[in-house]
């Protein structure tokens, strides 16, 4: 008797771990591509910089369940590289952000400024790039976005 409560609980642990391993596999996710997109620059010691690379975009869905509104929280992601526009510069950029956004709609939208570090790989400055994202999700998981300006800024 007590070996068939073992396998049993056993079946019910392989199958929740089956079923939570899926529904992490599936997360819904979006990409954007950014190809030699130049940035606004905004710093005297700066540069224009040609951005190449991906941000990518999750989200996760929760509802209150005393008001009813949903929350999406986002993660952007970004792994781009650039050139200076001026120096010819190497640069790169792998950052991430994540946003809360609440709507009592079924679907909303948001737009964010991400900002990272934007580092020189030689020896012109290290920059500031300030991404304006334009984002769109609903309650299934759902997201779309995309970057609607790239700008530069003196780094820290």
């Amino acid at each position: 008797m007590q070996e068939w409560k073992r396998a049993k609980s056993i079946a019910v642990l392989l199958t929740l771990v089956t079923c939570v391993g899926s529904a992490v596999g599936q997360a819904p996710a979006s990409t954007t591509t950014l190809q030699n997109q130049v940035t606004t620059n905004n710093c005297s010691a700066g540069e224009p910089v040609a951005l190449n690379g991906t941000v990518n975009f999750q989200v996760a869905v929760s509802t209150d369940p005393t008001s009813g509104a949903n929350s999406f929280t986002v993660t952007a992601s970004n792994n781009l590289t650039g050139v200076g526009q001026t120096t010819g510069s190497n640069y790169v950029a792998s950052d991430s952000s994540d946003y809360i956004v609440s709507s009592t709609q079924n679907a909303t939208e948001a737009t964010v400024e991400f900002k990272s570090d934007l580092t020189s790989q030689g020896s012109a400055p290290s920059l500031t790039l300030i991404q304006t994202l334009d984002i769109v999700v609903d309650v299934s998981g759902n997201v779309s976005a995309q970057v609607t300006s790239n700008t530069t800024q003196c780094g820290n």
